[in-house]
């Protein structure tokens, strides 16, 4: 058990050690794309994702995982050897295609392979995963943004490649996942899609997850500009950029901390103080607003510790990667509408507008949601 976690831990760890994620925004902007071209991949992954998710989660439940790991990872070389060697818009697309493909074959596998392993400690195995990812993301950042300025924004892509390929040996030494789930590929799928109908509280959750994480992916992947707009270099983006990191990994404690106590609170307030920073953000719009950006981290990874614990707590293994690629697969959706929305936006607006934008939506859902749960809880009291 100890090996198998320990390999897990180092996957998750070379995975995200992608060194151009500081600067694929400024290498975008470095070779001609405009600000509302690149939200456009943003959308192209979002509708790739939300093609293939339930496909691949069925494939995952059915068959080999490991195998799918070094797809995955063979996908992702790919897209990046792409990036490096053929710098035109069509080609970005192609390689964004094909990453995002790579993505979506790897949703909920690493999870649900934790929650096998020892379902009663699931909570901290996935705060052990997000550690490994978070402290993976901060060295990349830091040495990323290093590399970009003093080289040349290329040369992280070049590099990233080095881990890439050593993972493929990780992926070898994973141990495979004996296939028990022997229906057919349908019952499985609709498995998974009875266990989240029946769960009203689980569909909540899933739809609130997916306003939150789409906008912050939004956020994520315009930072970098929003920060060159006020005047920070890219290696201090690459700084506060690992700090985000630090902000995630104490988030996450946070989930594991107060999760048990205080999960109905977390659960519940998060969209709304999501929105409320990402409006912080967009009107200070000068260096206060990287803090805003760092404490976002906060309140979004605590949400996702809990509520990833929430979701495999309530599903049974039969469809536990079938369940989380429906619910990629929802995030995916909202994203899809909300990248285009700012995409076409950003056409009129500055980027700090759009934080404006995506923070108003938030705060919105979460009044509407706020008082749909009072006015259930009213009917219920009223029976």
């Amino acid at each position: 058990m100890k090996r198998q976690l320990t390999i897990i831990y180092l996957y998750e760890f070379l995975s995200t050690f992608i060194l151009f994620y500081i600067c694929d925004t400024l290498y975008y902007l470095e070779s001609g794309i405009t600000s509302s071209g690149y939200i456009i991949f943003v959308a192209i992954s979002f509708f790739i994702q939300l093609l293939l998710e339930i496909p691949s989660g069925i494939i995952a439940d059915k068959y080999n995982k490991k195998t799918i790991l070094l797809v995955s990872e063979l996908l992702f070389i790919i897209s990046t050897v792409i990036f490096i060697y053929l710098r035109a818009y069509n080609w970005f697309i192609i390689a964004i295609i094909i990453k995002s493909i790579s993505a979506c074959l790897t949703t909920g596998i690493i999870n649900s392979m934790l929650y096998e392993i020892d379902n009663r400690k699931f909570n901290k195995l996935l705060f052990f995963k997000q550690l490994s990812f978070n402290m993976s993301y901060m060295l990349a950042m830091i040495i990323g943004g290093y590399i970009g300025s003093k080289y040349g924004l290329i040369y992280t892509y070049k590099l990233t490649l080095i881990p890439a390929c050593i993972n493929l040996i990780v992926i070898c030494l994973l141990k495979s996942n004996k296939c028990y789930n022997k229906e057919k590929k349908n019952n499985v799928l609709k498995n998974a899609i009875t266990e989240i109908k029946c769960n009203k509280r689980l569909l909540d959750l899933i739809f609130t997850s997916a306003i939150i994480f789409s906008s912050i992916k939004l956020l994520e992947e315009s930072h970098p500009e929003y920060s060159s707009n006020i005047g920070i270099s890219v290696f201090v983006i690459g700084i506060y950029t690992s700090l985000i990191l630090l902000f995630c990994i104490f988030g996450n404690f946070l989930g594991v901390k107060f999760g048990k106590k205080n999960k109905e609170f977390i659960l519940k307030y998060n969209s709304l103080f999501v929105g409320v920073i990402l409006l912080i953000i967009g009107i200070v719009n000068n260096l206060s607003g990287i803090l805003f950006i760092l404490l976002i981290y906060l309140f979004s990874e605590s949400y996702d510790n809990v509520y990833i614990s929430e979701l495999h707590n309530n599903i049974s293994s039969k469809s536990r990667v079938t369940v989380e690629s429906i619910q990629s697969m929802i995030i995916c959706f909202v994203g899809i509408i909300f990248s285009i929305f700012i995409s076409v936006l950003l056409k009129y607006m500055h980027v700090h507008q759009s934080y404006i934008v995506l923070g108003s939506v938030c705060v919105i859902y979460s009044l509407i949601r706020f008082g749909m749960i009072s006015l259930n809880k009213f009917k219920l009291n009223k029976k």
